[in-house]
């Protein structure tokens, strides 16, 4: 806290990696490494959807736009694209 009894965000708390004398550029090249499921690659795939959404205008055409809508997700393993649902029925029968 500064002399005035307000919080000072200015001063930053070490995170662990930190700490541990490993900075954020480590950080992002260990995330840019492939991972692996039993020998294969594996990855996470997100695909934004999106809505259409349409407004009704009382004096003339209603107007529609495309909004960003949900996301799916998916898991790439094995030159297949799986839901997590159908990637758990597949590795763990």
């Amino acid at each position: 806290m500064s002399m005035n009894g307000k919080k000072d965000f200015s001063v930053g708390v070490p995170l662990p990696l930190e700490r541990a004398g490993r900075g954020a550029v480590e950080g992002m090249t260990a995330a840019a490494e492939q991972c692996l499921f039993r020998g294969e690659p594996i990855a996470w795939l997100t695909v934004p959807t999106t809505k259409t959404v349409v407004t009704e205008n009382a004096f003339g055409d209603s107007e529609a736009s495309e909004r960003p809508g949900r996301k799916n997700h998916f898991i790439l393993y094995g030159g297949n694209k799986y839901k997590r649902e159908e990637f758990y029925q597949m590795a763990f029968p």
